[in-house]
C-alpha cells in the first residue's frame, strides 16, 4: 500500500458550505422571528408565559433533521425555537498514519460540526433540541417529532396533534414510522451510496415497497387522516428528495399504475409539499443535488455514508464503528 504523505493539505469547504455557515437562511430568519411570540393560553385555561426558545441544532440538507423541522413548523405557535446551522463539509489534512492509498483519500469530505452542537450532543448528530434553561437535550429524529408534539400539547397548541390520541392508533403510527425508516430511508441511501448496480437496484426496490405500504395504509389526505402526522413527517423529507436518485442513478418513482397506488402517492406528495408551513422548509433542488453528489460519488465520510459503504443499513449505523475519526484512519 502506498502511504499517504504527511504533507499539509488545507481544510477547505465548498462555497456552498461556507454560504450555509455564514448567512442565515430564509427559514432560519422566519423561525427566529416566530420564536419571539408569546405562547398561547393552554387548553386547561392556565396562562402560559413566553418560554425561552428551544435551540434547534440542524442542517439545511439533512433529511433526518428535516423531520423535526416539519414538526416544529406544524406547532410553530406553541413551540418557539431558534435554528442553529450546525453541520458543514470540510477536507482534512492527512496525519501520515492512514492505511490506504493516497488516491483514496485526496478528495474525501467530512462533516464539520459546530462546537455548540457537540456540547449539546457529543455524538454530533442532528436534529438535536436543547432547552437552554436546563441544558437538557432531545435527539433522534423520530423521538424529536414525538417530543415536539407532546410539548406543544402541554403548551396549548391549537394545531392538530401529530400523533393520534387513541393509544392503539398511536402505537400503529409508531410502527408505521419505523417501517418507513427501515424501507424508504435505508433504501434511499443504499441506492445512492452502494457501488454495485444490483445492490443499488435492490435499495430502490425497498424504497418503492415502503411507498406502496405507506400509500395503501393511508386513511385520508395524509397517513392518519386529514392532517399531517408522525408517519408523514418521517417519510416526507425522503419522498421529496427522491429526485436525487433519478438524477444520479436513473431510478424514478412511477407516476401511475398498480391500481391507482402511484396516483394516490403522487397526490399525497403534492398535497404535503404544498402546505404553507411545509413549502418554505424544502431545500432548493439544485443546491441539494450539489450537496448529495458527495454521497453519490463516494466522497462523503459521514456516519450514515460510512455505514452504508460497509454494507449496513442506514438506520443501523454504529456511533463508534462509523464515526468520522475511525474512517479518517482507514477503517472501511
Amino acid at each position: 500500500m502506498q502511504r499517504v504523505a504527511a504533507t499539509t493539505l488545507r481544510a477547505a469547504t465548498t462555497l456552498e458550505a461556507a454560504t450555509t455557515l455564514r448567512a442565515a437562511t430564509t427559514l432560519r430568519a422566519a423561525t427566529t422571528l416566530r420564536a419571539a411570540t408569546t405562547l398561547r393560553t393552554s387548553r386547561r385555561g392556565q396562562s402560559s408565559t413566553a418560554a425561552a426558545p428551544l435551540r434547534y441544532f440542524s442542517a439545511w440538507f439533512c433529511p433526518f433533521a428535516h423531520r423535526a423541522t416539519l414538526a416544529l413548523e406544524h406547532h410553530r405557535q406553541a413551540v418557539p425555537y431558534e435554528w442553529e446551522e450546525s453541520l458543514g463539509w470540510e477536507q482534512r489534512a492527512p496525519t501520515g498514519d492512514e492505511d490506504f492509498e493516497a488516491t483514496e483519500r485526496s478528495d474525501w469530505w467530512y462533516h464539520w460540526k459546530s462546537p455548540a452542537l457537540l456540547a449539546a450532543n457529543p455524538k454530533g448528530m442532528v436534529p438535536t433540541l436543547l432547552d437552554p434553561a436546563t441544558n437538557r437535550a432531545v435527539t433522534e429524529s423520530i423521538v424529536c417529532i414525538q417530543f415536539i408534539d407532546e410539548l406543544a400539547a402541554a403548551n396549548g397548541s391549537t394545531a392538530p396533534p401529530l400523533l393520534p390520541t387513541d393509544p392503539f392508533e398511536r402505537a400503529a403510527a409508531r410502527v408505521a414510522a419505523e417501517q418507513v425508516n427501515k424501507s424508504v430511508t435505508s433504501g434511499y441511501y443504499q441506492a445512492l451510496v452502494r457501488t454495485d448496480a444490483a445492490e443499488r437496484a435492490d435499495g430502490f426496490a425497498k424504497v418503492l415497497d415502503g411507498l406502496r405500504a405507506f400509500t395503501r395504509e393511508s386513511r385520508g389526505h395524509f397517513w392518519g387522516g386529514d392532517s399531517l402526522g408522525l408517519v408523514d413527517c418521517v417519510l416526507l423529507p425522503y419522498a421529496y428528495r427522491l429526485y436525487a436518485l433519478e438524477h444520479y442513478r436513473g431510478f424514478a418513482v412511477p407516476a401511475s399504475g398498480e391500481g391507482g397506488v402511484w396516483e394516490r402517492y403522487q397526490a399525497w406528495l403534492s398535497r404535503a409539499t404544498s402546505l404553507p408551513y411545509v413549502a418554505p422548509t424544502l431545500p432548493e433542488r439544485e443546491r441539494y443535488l450539489r450537496h448529495v453528489a458527495k454521497y453519490a460519488e463516494g466522497k462523503a465520510r459521514s456516519k450514515v455514508g460510512n455505514a452504508v459503504r460497509r454494507g449496513a443499513a442506514a438506520h443501523d449505523y454504529d456511533d463508534t464503528l462509523d464515526d468520522d475519526a475511525a474512517h479518517a484512519q482507514g477503517v472501511k
